[in-house]
């Protein structure tokens, strides 16, 4: 990996939700000749979860399901932005992410946000708000596909419709 790129990480959650992120991570990357760098956290297991199962087959099983959903992702990636790589880590999304920026000397974090809707979501701490506070580096959120109508277009639709046609999940 060359230590002078610059790198934008985009926490990623194999959910729809997650396409507005990467896509406006390409359209920044593109701009900046920087490096994507896809990442997916693979969170503990619940309290207790050993007691029904082997927990250490649990959690490789759980590895290696995100390492080939992330590696089909990244091929779908690269076909449109040369310079992007994936990684799986291990932990609490907010913290294992900002661990991941520090050590990768990441300049930005582009993640998607979905809408909030109740008040009782307004007041609970989603993961931009959580990795605003523990990231090293500026956090980008970005409104979730499910707020496409109330979005504005993408500011970086000009690289001849490569984003509104980004179809990765």
């Amino acid at each position: 990996m060359d230590e002078d790129k610059e790198r934008i990480l985009v926490p990623i959650d194999f959910s729809s939700d997650s396409k507005p992120a990467i896509e406006y991570a390409v359209g920044l990357a593109r701009e900046h000749l920087s490096e994507i760098v896809l990442v997916h956290v693979v969170e503990p297991l619940p309290h207790g979860a050993d007691l029904w199962c082997d927990s250490s087959d649990l959690r490789e099983q759980r590895e290696q399901e995100a390492k080939r959903r992330l590696d089909h992702l990244e091929k779908r990636a690269l076909a449109l932005y040369p310079h992007c790589k994936s990684d799986v880590c291990f932990g609490t999304p907010a913290q294992a992410i900002a661990d991941v920026a520090s050590n990768l000397k990441a300049k930005l974090i582009v993640v998607s946000v979905r809408v909030r809707t109740g008040i009782f979501d307004r007041l609970l701490e989603g993961l931009p708000e959580k990795l605003m506070r523990l990231a090293p580096c500026p956090v980008l959120a970005v409104p979730s596909a499910t707020a496409s109508d109330r979005r504005p277009a993408s500011p970086f639709s000009r690289h001849q419709g490569t984003l509104n046609c980004f179809s990765l999940l």
